[in-house]
């Protein structure tokens, strides 16, 4: 027997004589539904099966992006240096164009009469998505649209099938043009970008930033896409809104810069640009740099000239103030010259000296006396003479060479004199080595960390730089040796080398805080939707390697430079100030020798809170950079929480 036949039978009982009505009743309905839905799917596939089908290629379902609002950028003090914006633009989805060649050209005709987009300009953009296999995605077929233009193409959409007002965040920049080196700006995505940014989520209509803090904290200032889902007909209309996400806004900064004294500092140094002195022309370029000597915080960060970077989003109507801004190459304003590299003349002789006091070439008690010039004899007795920027005629410590900035006293610390008085190494290109990794101990040579793009490293040359360098179509044999005359420029910031105003600034904070080479930040803290913080960029940096007896010295003599020396012009009352003054020579493009000025210092001299380097293309650093120097530090310890 099988289990089939007598394992699982019911047993017997009184249920075995129930009526089975109930059953018969189920079992009809049963199929009278499945009859109703064989006649509802002969009505669909064949009697009404071209009507259904036709629905069916003109209901779409159309899922939009919601792009989030970007995060905000605050000063120190919570004052907003932007604000968003909606910009306006005419947008295109192709798979609901109608299929007409006739009827697209109309619908391209009404979007000229309202955006001024060509109709040839909008077909080829919509050939290109189709013919890429984009039509389900909307492209943008103008964009900064008027509040009028926007209203009119919102209104006309109705009657334009595959045609929508498209709002993406914008920015309005409200601190003004002092603040565009360090904001930057946010713009449409270039072609290159937007490969790239397709792998990590980004929409081909999401701005992105294209410089400044908006594009170094691009990932912070984002936030999150939403969408929404619905069901479309033919014409746009909404059939059934099937879902919807809301997007998440981008975190907001909170700078280290000080929104007064920003604008204060980019004030004054246009004002400062005219020659006061009859002799060397006015400035056409300038940069300031304020920071905090032992946390790294960028207090101002100012280039001259400098422009509104409000013109991007309005490109199309201000095309001519563009392109003119762009092919300004004397002044350059779209690069930042406070990241950018000049010989840093005698602000270089604090490295000089700190080199000569730890190679032991001199000692704090170490004295020559200092006339007008070197004299040097070299080869077959042949006298050269290196000139001092005065005469001094007197008896200097490396105290007294850096407050009166003495070429002189930085030639024997650096290199001798090749008989009396020994330099930093053996010889001359030892000297030279020597002085250039102390150099790079300062930060000299590479990038100081700052959270801006488009740092310049500047240059530190040295005896095998110069032999790599000085070969070729332009030098003659032999030129690239390293001579004693190139320890002596290295030694006063002269000849090959290079740095930035921001670099100067760092090599002055390790001077004032103990020697300790900062990392210099424009933003202090990275801030939530709601107001929690998800990060904060605190204190890096790395020890010169410099004892602290000596970096005492080396203050010394910059107190003295400001009380009685070079950089005088620089003290104020509100605070006893340590400093050290710089001019460059250099050619002008025309073959005329100029000199760029410089002054960098801190306050107050017995408790560095603040450090500041002043830098103009022209001029002469104890005369045009100090007193502006002054002026700004006065401000501060007048204005300025730390």
């Amino acid at each position: 027997m099988s289990i089939f036949d007598e394992g699982f039978r019911t047993p017997a009982g009184p249920s075995r004589n129930r009526p089975h009505g109930n059953l018969v009743v189920l079992r009809m309905a049963v199929i009278a539904m499945f009859g109703i839905l064989a006649i509802r799917l002969v009505d669909m596939q064949i009697i009404n099966g071209a009507e259904y089908a036709q629905r069916s290629r003109e209901n779409h379902i159309i899922q939009k992006n919601i792009l989030p609002t970007r995060g905000l950028i605050l000063d120190r003090n919570g004052q907003p240096l932007v604000e968003n914006v909606g910009i306006y633009s005419a947008k295109i989805l192709p798979e609901v164009l109608p299929e007409s060649k006739e009827s697209r050209y109309r619908i391209y005709l009404k979007l000229q009469e309202i955006a001024g987009v060509s109709p040839l300009e909008t077909q080829a953009r919509v050939d290109e998505a189709e013919s890429a296999g984009r039509g389900y995605i909307e492209i943008t077929v103008a964009t900064n649209l008027s509040r009028d233009q926007a209203l009119a193409l919102e209104e006309a959409s109705v009657d334009l099938p595959g045609v929508s007002l498209g709002i993406t965040p914008g920015r309005n920049y409200t601190a003004g043009p002092e603040f565009s080196h360090i904001l930057g700006h946010i713009g449409p995505q270039s072609q290159e970008e937007a490969e790239e940014l397709r792998k990590e989520g980004y929409q081909l209509d999401e701005p992105v930033g294209k410089d400044g803090i908006e594009a170094r904290y691009e990932e912070d200032l984002r936030g999150q896409i939403g969408y929404t889902a619905a069901e479309q007909d033919a014409q746009g209309r909404l059939i059934t809104q099937i879902g919807t996400k809301d997007p998440v806004p981008g975190n907001s900064l909170e700078l280290a810069i000080d929104l007064g004294l920003q604008q204060y500092v980019a004030q004054l140094l246009e004002d400062s640009l005219a020659d006061t002195t009859g002799v060397w022309g006015p400035a056409t370029q300038a940069a300031a740099v304020v920071m905090n000597p032992t946390t790294g915080e960028v207090y101002s960060l100012v280039s001259i000239p400098t422009y509104d970077n409000n013109i991007f989003s309005d490109a199309r109507n201000r095309s001519a103030e563009l392109e003119a801004l762009s092919r300004d190459l004397e002044t350059t304003p779209f690069l930042n010259k406070a990241l950018s590299p000049a010989a840093p003349g005698s602000t270089f002789k604090l490295v000089t000296s700190a080199a000569g006091l730890m190679e032991g070439s001199i000692t704090p008690s170490t004295s020559y006396y200092i006339g007008c010039r070197l004299e040097v004899k070299g080869e077959n007795d042949v006298l050269y003479e290196y000139p001092d920027w005065r005469c001094h005629d007197q008896m200097m410590d490396v105290r007294n060479g850096i407050a009166w900035s003495s070429n002189v006293f930085m030639f024997l610390t650096a290199a001798g004199d090749l008989e009396r008085v020994r330099g930093l190494g053996k010889d001359v290109e030892t000297s030279g080595t020597i002085l250039a990794s102390w150099a790079r101990r300062f930060g000299f040579g590479s990038e100081t960390g700052i959270d801006l793009y488009g740092e310049a490293s500047g240059r530190v040359p040295d005896p095998g730089w110069k032999r790599r360098t000085y070969v070729g179509e332009g030098f003659n044999p032999g030129e690239n040796e390293w001579f004693l005359g190139d320890t002596y420029n290295s030694a006063i910031g002269q000849g090959d080398v290079l740095a930035t105003p921001l670099q100067i600034a760092r090599m002055t904070a390790a001077v004032a805080n103990g020697g300790k080479l900062v990392t210099p930040h424009i933003v202090n803290r990275v801030v939530s939707p709601d107001g929690k913080t998800v990060k904060t960029i605190g204190t890096d940096y790395e020890d010169v390697g410099v004892s602290e007896e000596y970096l005492q010295v080396i203050r010394e003599g910059m107190l003295g430079s400001v009380q009685y020396g070079a950089g005088v012009r620089a003290s104020i009352s509100a605070a006893s100030v340590a400093g050290k003054t710089g001019t460059a020579e250099f050619y002008k493009k025309d073959g005329t020798k100029s000199q760029h000025a410089w002054f960098t210092g801190f306050a107050p001299y017995d408790d560095p809170q603040v450090v500041v380097t002043v830098y103009f293309d022209i001029g002469v650093g104890g005369d045009k950079a100090a007193p502006v120097a002054g002026k700004i530090l006065q401000y501060f310890m007048e204005n300025v929480n730390p």
